[in-house]
């Protein structure tokens, strides 16, 4: 019992000491500098709403739950349909944001995958289930000393590193810069042995993670309930305390996650998470004299990352258990970081799409994409034979290949050689033959040659509306879920106020480039 009281003792010491090392951290981050703003430009602020969609936005602004977004909309330039990356998961699409690169340049390949040439397998948190499983210290450990550390390819750079000027980000999980700081882990996490107490990253130069790294002493993080800081309520409040002490930089990016939650839980009729976000911002205009006068002094941009796709209520239709429909093959079993000598395969699940990975060269992708295509849950199988990409449906006959260049051009400029079944991927040509329009799959072909990149051995999967691919412990979402090439899962909305220029295209790939021409002076 005394050897009990003792630890608790120490515990508590140890814990009053972490405090009050927190505190002084804070107090020196509160002391930041005024950044340099070159003369004739107006600061951008980019506010990133996860799985934000069209129609809820809309919804909510017609009950008038969103006054702040809906002022935006009235006094700025709508894009109802802005294009996400693939796979249509946040930490694919916040690395072609920052970026203005695809996954085969920046190297971020769902929010988990594997690495052939490495034969390392990363998960960067999918679940608290799978986590558990996989090993949370391998989940964290990849997750805050790893991705932005040294998975995020040095060969692209951030919007932050590419402006020469400080920038800003809030509880964005891709934040990679030019000045390095010191993350403080969780007390649990470095009690526990999972983290060290402290993690050493690059990052722009005004920099806020969570209670990990705040900006302002006054911010209020909570707890882990509150996910230590890492809500949209702890966003805005560090937004707010820059704009209040004048130290708002020519680009920041804040992240509200909270939508994220409400609609993988309740679909994606909800407004909640979407109307929480909302008071947010509004708590962000209030701290200006009037909202008019916010859009004239900034840049304002809200974005969403990925749409999402509503769950069929029945567990035993909407779950697709893609290693049944490959039993026959040895399966890199989900706990394990790195195959083991019998395996053939590896599985990478992200929601409602998969890497399938042919680690034994006796294997056929021909006869592995078969396999696949018998299962008549799976949207599309795709993969790639020396130049050409195969596809293939578990749910239609037929085939379609493509390959780059060709006398077909999109409405982005690019070029495509096509042939077979056009319908696999809902494409149409324009009456002269020589467009292509693209309907349920926006800008399939570059999205997929992006993923693919991944490997020459590995095979896409995406699961049909309804459905959810699940491997082991994946993680199922009861409301809906993302991850697929479908326009559910790719369609985002934005909403620009206090410019009128645009970007190229509308496609996340292309805002980066757009965004640093708002920052240059006029």
């Amino acid at each position: 019992m005394l050897t009990i009281i003792f630890i608790i003792i120490g515990l508590i010491l140890i814990l009053t000491t972490l405090i009050r090392i927190a505190q002084k951290k804070r107090a020196t981050l509160s002391a930041i500098s005024k950044p340099e703003i070159p003369e004739g430009t107006k600061p951008v602020i980019m506010i990133i709403i996860d799985s934000l969609m069209d129609a809820p936005l809309q919804d909510t602004i017609h009950v008038d739950k969103a006054p702040a977004l809906q002022f935006l909309i009235q006094n700025g330039t709508y894009y109802p349909r802005i294009v996400s990356s693939f796979p249509t998961m946040s930490v694919v699409i916040d690395s072609t944001l920052l970026t203005g690169s695809m996954p085969s340049q920046h190297g971020i390949y769902g929010l988990c995958y594997y690495d052939e040439n490495t034969k390392q397998f990363w998960n960067f948190g999918t679940g608290a289930k799978e986590s558990i499983a996989f090993g949370v210290k391998r989940v964290l450990t990849a997750s805050m000393m790893m991705f932005n550390q040294r998975l995020l390819s040095k060969e692209v750079r951030t919007i932050h590193e590419e402006i020469p000027y400080d920038t800003a980000s809030i509880n964005a999980v891709v934040y990679r810069g030019n000045t390095e700081h010191q993350i403080h882990s969780p007390l649990f996490a470095w009690i526990l042995g999972l983290l060290p107490r402290k993690v050493r990253t690059m990052a722009p130069t005004i920099f806020s993670f969570g209670s990990m790294h705040p900006i302002s002493s006054r911010s209020e993080p909570g707890g882990a309930i509150a996910r230590f800081g890492m809500n949209d309520r702890f966003t805005a409040m560090e937004m707010q305390s820059l704009i209040q002490t004048g130290r708002v930089p020519i680009y920041s990016v804040l992240y509200f996650p909270g939508n994220d939650d409400q609609v993988h839980q309740h679909g994606i009729a909800t407004i909640k998470g979407i109307e929480k976000a909302d008071s947010e911002i509004q708590t962000i205009l209030n701290t200006f004299p009037t909202w008019e006068e916010a859009i004239s002094r900034y840049t304002w941009i809200v974005l969403g990352d990925s749409g999402q796709t509503n769950t069929l209520p029945s567990s035993q239709s909407a779950y697709i258990h893609i290693d049944t429909t490959l039993s026959h093959y040895p399966i890199k079993p989900p706990n394990l970081d790195k195959p083991r000598e019998s395996d053939q395969i590896v599985l990478a699940v992200n929601e409602r799409m998969a890497y399938v990975h042919i680690i034994d060269p006796s294997l056929s992708k021909v006869d592995i994409a078969t396999t696949l295509q018998s299962n008549p849950d799976l949207d599309l199988v795709v993969w790639k034979e020396e130049n050409t990409y195969q596809v293939i449906s578990g749910t239609l006959p037929g085939k379609l290949q493509f390959e780059k260049e060709g006398p077909y051009l999109d409405e982005y400029g690019q070029s495509w050689q096509i042939s077979g079944d056009l319908s696999l991927l809902d494409i149409t040509l324009s009456e002269d033959q020589t467009t292509i329009q693209y309907n349920a799959y926006p800008d399939p072909f570059y999205r997929l040659v992006s993923a693919l990149h991944i490997s020459e051995n590995a095979i896409i999967v995406t699961a049909t509306t309804g459905c959810e691919i699940v491997y082991g412990s994946s993680p199922t979402h009861k409301g809906a879920s993302h991850g697929s090439l479908h326009h559910l899962d790719s369609l985002v909305p934005m909403i620009v106020a206090g410019t009128t220029e645009s970007p190229r295209h509308n496609r996340i790939v292309d805002l980066k480039e757009w965004m640093i021409r708002l920052t240059k002076a006029n």
